[in-house]
């Protein structure tokens, strides 16, 4: 299937959006599936009235789009719903596990990784978060195996290397320098890009094409440090033994308080963007044979714009979720 119609999106009056990527939106016609996509992730993976689903359900409560419509215009539409589940049960996995000490989140990733292996058996952790998170897991890693599609046991294989890498560094991080192989690993980013290009039908191949992987570096700075530039403030307060912020890192690198380092962390974004945008020149400069690798950079463009204007205008990181009966009115 071709990607669903995808129209572009008009950010010139959101003064918080500063990025340079031009924002697109298959929102309009890919919503039945996107919500699809949701009210399964959301309702299979939390219990009514739990914090995890309040976040969940606050999450896509932005009127200005939806992350998942603003981030994947150039994915085929029989595939968005699957991008959709995935993405959403990482994000539950984070709210949960941000709320435990170190050692009970690596505990509970191992578990969540049997769904995604044949001994999975029916054990049920009763009363703990990630049974229902397991199940979820396993019941779409069954359905995903009925597409017989020879990239699909690579993506599972990615997403488990993942689960088991992403929450297992307990360490301070004191340099910008040091901390960025973290935060991508932290947001799932080498699964993200193994995900996009399934659902962009991108040979696999081309993850061993050098500039694909350089441009998938700069794409992932970008979109790391933006989610750290957004989230900071709503971050900063919330009760957990470890903060994983860029801000942080930089007031501890260079001695600075909170308002001088935000502003530092913008101009090291603009700076990566620029890079992804010079590289970007010289890929689509290159000869028509490399068509997968163009169509695979413009989606990841897309796919960093998307979610740094989500960002910049969700109220999850704009407007703290303190006002409970915004969040009863959420609707997916």
């Amino acid at each position: 299937m071709a990607p669903f119609a995808s129209h572009p999106v008009d950010t010139t009056n959101v003064s918080s959006y500063f990025s340079s990527f031009p924002v697109k939106s298959c929102e309009l016609d890919a919503l039945p599936a996107i919500q699809q996509g949701l009210n399964d992730t959301i309702y299979g993976c939390t219990t009514p009235g739990s914090k995890e689903r309040k976040k969940a359900e606050y999450r896509h409560t932005n009127p200005a789009g939806n992350i998942f419509g603003l981030s994947l215009a150039l994915c085929e539409a029989d595939r968005v719903g699957y991008v959709v589940k995935f993405i959403e049960f990482l994000c539950i996995v984070d709210d949960v596990m941000e709320d435990l000490p170190f050692g009970e989140a690596c505990t509970e990733h191992t578990i969540l990784r049997q769904a995604l292996h044949d001994s999975y058996d029916e054990h049920q952790y009763g009363g703990r978060a990630v049974s229902l998170m397991r199940n979820f897991l396993y019941e779409l890693r069954i359905e995903l195996a009925s597409m017989e599609d020879p990239s699909t046991s690579l993506l599972l294989k990615t997403l488990d290397t993942s689960l088991r890498d992403r929450d297992s560094n307990d360490s301070e991080f004191l340099t910008l320098a040091g901390y960025i192989p973290y935060r991508k690993m932290n947001f799932d980013y080498d699964f993200v890009c193994q995900l996009l290009r399934w659902a962009m039908c991108i040979p696999p191949t081309i993850q061993d094409d050098p500039l694909a992987r350089s441009y998938e570096h700069i794409i992932g700075v970008i979109v790391g440090l933006t989610n750290d530039y957004f989230s900071w403030e709503m971050e900063r307060l919330e009760p957990t033994d470890r903060i994983r912020n860029a801000v942080l890192v930089l007031m501890k690198e260079h001695s600075v308080n909170e308002m001088q380092a935000k502003p530092m962390l913008k101009e090291v974004i603009i700076e990566e963007e620029r890079k992804a945008r010079e590289l970007m020149g010289e890929i689509m400069d290159l000869p028509e044979e490399h068509e997968p690798l163009k169509r695979y950079v413009a989606g990841m463009e897309l796919f960093a714009a998307g979610y740094s204007f989500w960002c910049a205008t969700c109220p999850r990181y704009h407007r703290p979720q303190k006002d409970e009966g915004f969040v009863e009115q959420a609707k997916l």
